[in-house]
């Protein structure tokens, strides 16, 4: 009996002392990876926002990042009605220095390096989404982007031409396509749904007056057309934009009903009436800024318009990006300048 319990004390003796054994090292280790951390110099000459971050201990950057980030922090912009057109800005995020990443680049930069701050968004309080039946006339101003919004119910022969310009210039547009001619025009559809660019919704029929369409009217308009381009393009429209800009409470129930966000525009080059490149271009510029939406149809001058108003909005800080783009609310996005 006495062998029997003196075996079982010492089977649990040696258990015990064989996890000490195990787990020992492993908290030593950890102990003096903290104190090593704690003890490391920052490289020489390892520089931050003008910084000058070489020599000092991890605990005595941190200090500085954590400085830095009162600094970089910009706060966030809310969504808002806009009083002039009733439609809704966008949000936009502010954006905060991310301290734990950055301080981890620092201690990992070699000597004479600059580091480039992490920085990650800041969400607004107040988003798009919070006003689903408000349509859009504009981006957020604070964005240095435009967006050319093309409508497309007629123009298949100057279509080929506009796609080469903006894909050789490297610029984005969204073409909003009438679900008619769509049904009509597959081929060229396929096409245009083989580039990159950003396909959106223009109703189904450009003969019918939203205006006057009752809910019914105006839900059958706009999802037989995101059925029909879904079905030959691939892809469902997220935007629904109705034609000559015709808005009514039940045409915005009906795209929200849809899941498709209403979208007009910033400003209307009215191309359709021809009116010359010298023209539009000076309306674009006399009245374009960050954020604006610039409407344009597939014409014989909206090529050569094209060729020249993007690289003179980007002489001016202005990049040509998709819809969805200008939209996001992310500030750290491509194309959007980080202090």
């Amino acid at each position: 009996m006495r062998y029997r319990h003196f075996s079982l004390f010492c089977g649990r003796r040696v258990i015990i002392i064989l996890m000490l054994l195990f787990f020992l090292p492993v908290t030593f280790q950890g102990f003096a990876r903290i104190s090593w951390q704690k003890q490391q110099l920052i490289k020489p000459n390892v520089l931050l926002n003008g910084n000058n971050l070489g020599g000092l201990t991890v605990e005595e950057a941190g200090a500085v990042l954590n400085s830095l980030a009162l600094e970089l922090r910009v706060a966030p912009v809310s969504a808002v009605i806009d009083p002039v057109t009733k439609g809704v800005i966008p949000d936009l995020s502010g954006i905060e220095l991310d301290v734990e990443a950055t301080l981890n680049l620092v201690m990992q930069a070699k000597a004479g390096t600059k580091v480039e701050p992490v920085v990650i968004d800041l969400p607004a309080e107040v988003s798009l989404a919070s006003f689903p039946l408000h349509p859009i006339y504009q981006g957020n101003s604070q964005k240095p982007q435009v967006a050319f919004l093309i409508n497309v119910a007629w123009g298949n022969e100057y279509l080929q031409e506009i796609l080469e310009v903006l894909q050789t210039a490297d610029a984005e547009a969204t073409f909003f396509l009438v679900g008619r001619w769509v049904r009509q025009n597959q081929e060229m559809t396929r096409l245009l749904a083989s580039t990159r660019f950003e396909l959106a919704n223009h109703g189904y029929s450009d003969l019918l007056s939203m205006s006057k369409a009752d809910f019914s009217q105006a839900l059958k308009d706009i999802k037989q057309a995101n059925e029909i381009i879904t079905e030959i393009c691939g892809v469902r429209p997220t935007y629904f934009s109705p034609h000559k800009g015709e808005l009514s409470e039940n045409v915005l129930k009906a795209a929200a009903e849809e899941k498709n966000r209403t979208v007009l525009w910033t400003i209307d080059t009215v191309d359709w009436k021809l009116p010359g490149v010298k023209v539009m271009s000076e309306k674009i510029f006399a009245n374009a800024t960050g954020g604006s939406l610039i409407l344009m149809h597939p014409t014989a001058q909206t090529a050569e318009l094209l060729r020249q108003v993007i690289p003179a909005l980007r002489a001016v800080g202005l990049e040509p990006v998709s819809l969805s783009e200008l939209l996001c609310p992310s500030r750290t996005r491509l194309g959007v300048k980080i202090p």
